[in-house]
Formats: structure tokens, sequence, C-alpha cells
């Protein structure tokens, strides 16, 4: 939040355009009538000020040293500086698992495909945390399991009502989980082979699940 920002793209088909703003919230969901027929979507979204217009979308929202952050993919006609962009995680895992499966070998598979864990969980004492380092801050949560469905792939690890979230285990590999959706966009990543294991705190004690080998029936397309 408070990060500097520059939308560029073809706003109105008039060619080149680039706009300034800043970020006021780093994820939030909106729901969006992609397709025009009702059927009202939620979708995880960074909201900036930075005004956009018809022809941005699918434009790049860049940060202050040029890194790509996000896709821009909606706006309102009333606030032209309420904008939103699709955070770069998920559009990164999302185009990777996508070419992944077009090119595995197997014309059964296309599209997203990925794993259910079983398990919900909520946020909880969300906080914002100051790097002394580098002098950026950013909010983190408690990601508290709240239940886990009984035959799951959470259950089968070894994952309990009560666990909060620290950390994912791929491949040997440690991803730190601060919000609740980074479990998410880590599961559009995953392939079938990879093993995985999450790191718990439980009891006032850091402990880390049974690792699980993830098979291709695990696998199924997304919605």
């Amino acid at each position: 939040m408070g990060e500097r920002v520059y939308a560029i793209g073809n706003a109105e088909g008039e060619g080149l355009s680039v706009t300034e703003g800043i970020v006021s919230v780093d994820s939030e969901y909106i729901s969006l009538d992609i397709d025009g027929d009702n059927a009202y979507e939620s979708y995880r979204s960074i909201r900036f000020d930075a005004a956009i217009y018809h022809g941005n979308s699918g434009g790049g929202l860049y940060n202050a040293k040029g890194e790509l952050i996000g896709i821009t993919n909606a706006g309102t006609e009333v606030n032209e500086n309420m904008c939103y962009a699709i955070p770069v995680s998920i559009v990164r895992g999302t185009v990777e698992n996508i070419l992944y499966h077009a090119n595995d070998g197997d014309e059964s598979t296309d599209g997203v495909l990925k794993i259910t864990l079983g398990v919900t969980v909520s946020g909880e004492n969300a906080r914002y945390v100051l790097d002394q380092t580098t002098g950026l801050g950013k909010i983190v949560e408690d990601i508290t399991v709240q239940s886990v469905t009984a035959g799951s792939l959470a259950e089968s690890m070894g994952l309990g009502e009560g666990d909060v979230l620290t950390a994912a285990v791929i491949n040997g590999t440690s991803f730190e989980l601060d919000r609740t959706f980074d479990l998410g966009d880590l599961i559009l990543t995953l392939r079938p082979g990879d093993t995985l294991s999450l790191t718990v705190t439980r009891a006032g004690e850091s402990v880390t699940t049974s690792a699980l080998t993830l098979e291709a029936g695990q696998f199924a397309q997304a919605e």
C-alpha cells in the first residue's frame, strides 16, 4: 500500500498512454461480469488510483523500478481513479500452468489444472510489519485452519483444525505464507510429481506436516 505505480496501455484505442498513481489496497476481491451475461465472479485484485480507460485492460501495471506487478483489468465509469489490476503472482501462475498442461503430451489436459487441499482457512490478527532494512512494510496475518475435509489431501498430510499455516514446502524449498491467498497462488505452481508439505504453528510449536507426492489424478480443471 502506498507504492507508486504506473499503468501503461492503449487508452480508448488512441495509442500508448501512461498514468501514475499509488496502490490503495494491495489485495481485495471484486465482482465482475466479464462476459456480459450477468454471471458475476469474484477476482482478487490490486486497487490503485492511476486513471485507466477502455483499452487499458490487458496492459501492465508497473512499480517505480519498472517491474510488472499486475495486469490492469477493471475500473468504474464514475470513479476514474478507482481502478484494479490482477496481481502478477496470479498471472504468472495461471499462464505457466496453462502452458505446462498444453505441452505435457496428454491431450486430455488443458487449461488450468490444480489440486484441492480440502481445507478452510481464515485470516486473523492482520497487522502491518515494517522491514527495518529496506524501510518497506507489508501486511501479514495469521492463517488459521478452520476445518479439514474428511478424506482430503490436507487430512492425509496431518493438517488439523487450529493449526496456523506459516510456510509451504515444495520440492524441499520453503515459501513463506503471510496472507490467506498466498497458498492459493502457490497451488497454481504445483505439478504432478511435486512434493508438498506445510509448516504450521501448533500448540506454540513449529511443526511440518508429512510430505505428499502429488499424482496426476489429484489435479482437476479449475473453474
